[in-house]
């Protein structure tokens, strides 16, 4: 009987467990469990990972490096100063908190997003747009770069470093 009783309770629990662990949405200050300036050690312990700090000697900036978890691949997290500064999406799947994702059709943002939308070329192709969407009083923004007509990139976090076009630099 208590074995039943375990395993029911197992049953009820998973798909709690499952919604929980897929829920990587990214928003301003963050995505899933991670918020835009918890420290590096935070990170590690709210993810229950041993990730390691970049060594200074293989970064292109001295205090900025970028890790991806084993618990949410597709996720690129940018440390600045050892404090958690931005988030890039690197895989689809993984959606902002309004629903747009890698290959979605560049008029989606618009459509969700509004007139908070700003628009510019971006640096190394003027075909294609940077769309930035900013909160937070503008202490946060969600940055989509356009890729012939779909959502190449998403990057969301600190505004100045949602800016950053070469990673760290």
């Amino acid at each position: 009987m208590q074995l039943r009783a375990y395993l029911t309770a197992l049953t009820l629990a998973l798909p709690l467990c499952a919604a929980h662990a897929a829920d990587w949405t990214v928003r301003f200050d963050g995505a899933g469990p991670l918020k835009i300036g918890m420290r590096f050690d935070t990170v590690n312990k709210v993810l229950g990972e041993h990730m390691e700090r970049t060594p200074k000697a293989l970064r292109a900036s001295p205090n900025c490096f970028q890790l991806e978890p084993a618990r949410q691949p597709g996720l690129l997290l940018m440390f600045v100063g050892d404090v958690l500064k931005r988030v890039d999406v690197m895989e689809e799947g993984i959606q902002s908190e309004r629903g747009i994702g890698l290959g979605d059709p560049v008029e989606k943002i618009s459509q969700v997003y509004g007139e908070a939308v700003t628009s510019a070329p971006q640096a190394y192709d003027d075909s294609e747009q940077t769309l930035t969407v900013k909160a937070g009083g503008g202490q946060y923004a969600i940055r989509f770069d356009t890729s012939k007509g779909k959502v190449g990139a998403i990057y969301a976090g600190a505004w100045k470093e949602v800016q950053y076009i070469e990673g760290c630099l």
